[in-house]
């Protein structure tokens, strides 16, 4: 699988720009994201809001345990991979895509009737087909970062987001009870074909021509023990993100549902921003590994110097921004909102110590954090949401990141503060640090 001469370090540095466009790209969401649900929020009944924000939960899990979390593996590997990135592409792509369908047929089969969806042949297709679109649409990404060639993602995520607002007040007039998911899923075709034109027919070639038939992948073994654990470890991160709002609306009810999906999405972000860094991270070190170290030390630094003040702005200014959706939100809402940013420094500790695995190859660790933090919150969340409501799930979330964050530091602190990559890193990890001519 290995081609006979490995890549040399990529020419340019590009976190900065790289971190930078996805920042931009997140932030862009977050806010139009806010905006689409405050807007659903003043044109929708809460009922259906709450309809579509379970409907949207159940596509994401359902497209998360499809994608195989590639959207870590591809900016771990697909630089790497150099002459052979087409094939590792073509077969994610090809792979997620059949396990979407056979994972959305058997949702549909199993689990019977939900109330957030319709009946009826029309609508169960749309939904399998709204499983599909969000797997490309997440994992063309995750392409695009492993790729290095990140300039065109926050556009494509800024027009998605602005499409959806726009088709809010079309589908309150011609289908009020499902308006709010279709809303969502329709702009993702008008995103996905421009940008998977020019991933294949510019950026991979492109990639292919620079490696001349080189490739710096480890063994077979290697890539498929990694993605095995990639896997499980992205389901646990999915299911901290999506399981809450399912939880609420099967517990709490449709419109308690409306009330916690904002908040959540808002003190979510800051997990999404800091595996945004993690991503780069993890690309600019796989295509530069001669400067893994200070790729690192830069990323952690660049991270807290711009999240620290949004920690402050968001903690004190709660109660003001969830009153643009209306008085019944910032009721409802803002200590969950806040006790899910008071988790951002924890969640940093934990985000770091899960991509230092990732750089080494140390499956274990990754899989282990992922898990547990998985079991604490949502094994928490589902025993506060009855005597908090939702301001329980955001309870649990900081208690689990705080937990899991107490027991990682000491690891993170080591490694951050040495002079090389650990040097416990996994026998044949691609990464390594040169120091005089020496591989350590």
């Amino acid at each position: 699988m290995t081609a006979p001469a490995t890549l040399p370090d990529a020419p340019r540095d590009r976190l900065v720009r790289s971190t930078v466009a996805l920042l931009i790209s997140n932030a862009t969401g977050a806010v139009l994201g806010i905006a689409f649900w405050a807007v659903a929020a003043h044109l929708f009944v809460p009922r259906d809001v709450g309809y579509g924000v379970a409907a949207i939960a159940a596509m994401t899990l359902l497209a998360s345990i499809a994608q195989l979390n590639l959207g870590m593996v591809f900016p771990r590997y697909l630089h790497a991979a150099g002459a052979q990135a087409g094939t590792m592409l073509r077969a994610g792509y090809v792979a997620s895509i059949v396990l979407a369908l056979v994972a959305g047929a058997v949702f549909l089969t199993l689990t019977g009737h939900h109330d957030y969806l319709k009946s009826g042949a029309l609508p169960t297709l749309l939904f399998l087909g709204a499983v599909v679109l969000w797997v490309v649409f997440t994992i063309e990404d995750a392409a695009l970062i492993g790729l290095r060639a990140t300039f065109w993602v926050p556009v494509e995520n800024a027009g998605f987001s602005a499409l959806k607002i726009a088709l809010l007040p079309v589908f309150v007039v011609v289908a009020p009870r499902s308006g709010v998911f279709y809303a969502w899923v329709l702009p993702m075709i008008v995103c996905i074909i421009p940008i998977n034109y020019y991933l294949f027919r510019r950026v991979l070639p492109s990639h292919v021509r620079w490696s001349s038939g080189r490739s710096t992948l480890p063994s077979p073994r290697a890539v498929s023990s990694m993605l095995v654990g990639e896997y499980v470890g992205g389901l646990a991160f999915t299911a901290i993100v999506t399981i809450p709002a399912l939880l609420v609306a099967s517990t709490l009810g449709a419109a308690q549902a409306a009330y916690f999906q904002t908040p959540w999405l808002a003190g979510t972000s800051f997990d999404f921003l800091l595996y945004t860094f993690a991503a780069t991270l993890l690309a600019e070190s796989s295509a530069r590994p001669t400067a893994a170290v200070a790729t690192v030390r830069r990323a952690v630094r660049f991270a807290i110097w711009l999240l620290a003040p949004g920690l402050v702005v968001l903690v004190v200014g709660a109660p003001w921004f969830l009153r643009i959706l209306g008085p019944a939100y910032a009721t409802h809402g803002t200590r969950l909102l806040q006790a899910l940013v008071l988790a951002l420094p924890f969640m940093a500790i934990n985000v770091t110590y899960v991509t230092y695995a990732r750089l080494a190859r140390r499956v274990r660790r990754i899989v282990a954090a992922q898990v547990t933090l998985a079991a604490l919150i949502l094994g928490l969340a589902a025993g506060l949401l009855g005597p908090l409501g939702i301001t329980g799930a955001g309870v649990a979330f900081l208690v689990g990141q705080a937990a899991l964050a107490v027991v990682v530091a000491p690891s993170v602190i080591r490694q951050y503060r040495s002079r090389r990559m650990s040097p416990s890193f996994a026998p044949e990890a691609t990464l390594i640090a040169v120091q005089a001519g020496t591989e350590v």
